[in-house]
């Protein structure tokens, strides 16, 4: 151990443990911070800047790597007493816990802040964490292999890069995760292959300096501990959904209920809020009896060919909670009522006139404002220039209107279109 601390101290990667720290960090608290109090979101808010510590990361491993090759001092490392495995395990090491430090620091304080309120789900945290600590030893992994097989300065450029472009092409594969949702988790049989797979790999690196072969036998040499990574990384899913909750679920009682996973308790205080406007709606529209959050409660349903499909068909309508907007859930709510309100199925949608399909679009807008309670929406669409002005008619009118006012406009709309196009018998 005391020669692993030393070469921790000599490590030529050992100056940017700063600079690695300040860009967690930053990466950190510098996006939304809607995952204080909530175990999932704050394991995978720190584990997002592992992939940028990952990048420069995999240079400066690179960096190390060569660093015999650069100064010239090959033969005195051969010609040493102690084995050259046992030395290049030493450098490796260092280099591993120089860059791990830099994350753990960013998780730690991601686990104090949000572990002030100690909400539920503290063991799904755990997960992305280490799932983090997989994305440091595969960038260690590729930058030391690069640095060891070309041996030059260039090595750190086509490490920082090579591992820029594996992780734009694997995140087809889910190897990029950046949002820790309730209903999914980390999957402990993948994280666990993966984690031995990158094991491995960096155990057979340590070999590649004992080697006087041919760059070309020393490239093969890695082979057969590359594939298990690979099909590690291709052939599983490191995030996945996660079982139904059953009764365990934080529900808001009223006309309509609604449910969320424990995890997202701190949402409460919002949903009671948008209980309450709920309740008080005009009688004209339908309430659904439960609302749930994606995952409470799923339907299954068999395809003509035997299989069974996942739906949300038969089960309650369903609502999102995206970074913590209230505009999320209020318009996924909004429509599951509109949608109560007209029984889509037994309306005629497509005799809808141009100004009565903008009355239809005006009335949604405003549903969703009114519940959101806000004055402007946090998101932006591409929806047309017509549907638009019909969404911003919406909002002005539960912007500027009192709410008796606001009321009995959408009373009156509600009543006409249903009279018109959803009429018994269609």
């Amino acid at each position: 151990m005391s020669g692993l601390w030393l070469h921790v101290r000599n490590s030529p990667v050992r100056w940017a443990l700063p600079v690695f720290v300040a860009i967690e960090l930053a990466v950190l608290f510098l996006r939304n911070r809607h995952w204080i109090g909530v175990w999932p979101e704050t394991g995978a808010a720190a584990l997002a800047p592992a992939y940028l510590l990952g990048v420069v990361g995999a240079g400066a491993a690179a960096w190390a790597a060569s660093a015999p090759k650069r100064h010239r001092i090959m033969e005195q490392l051969t010609a040493s007493r102690v084995h050259p495995a046992r030395l290049e395990a030493n450098r490796l090491g260092a280099t591993v816990i120089v860059l791990l430090v830099p994350y753990l620091v960013g998780q730690a304080v991601a686990f104090m802040i949000t572990a002030r309120t100690f909400p539920p789900g503290v063991h799904l945290w755990l997960g992305y964490a280490f799932l983090g600590i997989f994305v440091i030893l595969a960038s260690t992994a590729l930058g030391w292999a690069c640095g060891k097989l070309l041996g030059s300065m260039f090595a750190a450029l086509t490490a920082a890069l090579g591992f820029l472009f594996l992780t734009a092409f694997l995140d087809r594969f889910g190897f990029v995760v950046i949002s820790g949702r309730p209903e999914m988790t980390v999957d402990p049989g993948a994280l666990a292959l993966r984690l031995a797979s990158v094991t491995v790999l960096l155990l057979m690196l340590l070999c590649l300096p004992a080697s006087h072969a041919l760059r070309r036998r020393r490239t093969l040499l890695l082979v057969p501990a590359v594939l298990p990574l690979v099909v590690a990384l291709v052939a599983t899913d490191a995030v996945t959904d996660r079982k139904q909750p059953g009764e365990d679920v934080a529900c808001v009682e009223g006309t309509t209920t609604l449910c969320i996973w424990p995890e997202h308790e701190k949402y409460l205080p919002q949903l009671r809020e948008v209980s309450a406007r709920i309740d008080l709606l005009p009688e004209s529209f339908v309430r659904p009896p439960r609302i749930n959050q994606a995952g409470i409660q799923k339907a299954w349903i068999r395809l003509p060919d035997g299989q069974c499909h996942l739906s949300y068909n038969g089960a309650p309508p369903i609502f999102y909670i995206f970074e913590g907007s209230s505009w999320s859930f209020s318009g996924d709510i909004g429509t599951a009522i509109i949608s109560s309100t007209f029984k889509f199925d037994s309306c005629a949608w497509n005799d809808l006139s141009p100004p009565d399909r903008r009355r239809f679009e005006a009335l949604g807008a405003w549903l969703e404002a009114y519940l959101a309670g806000e004055s402007s929406p946090d998101y932006q669409t591409n929806a047309p220039a017509d549907t638009q002005e019909a969404w911003s008619d919406g909002r002005e009118i539960a912007n500027g209107d009192s709410l008796s006012d606001q009321f009995r406009w959408a009373d009156e709309e509600v009543k006409y279109i249903h009279g018109r196009y959803c009429q018994p018998g269609r």
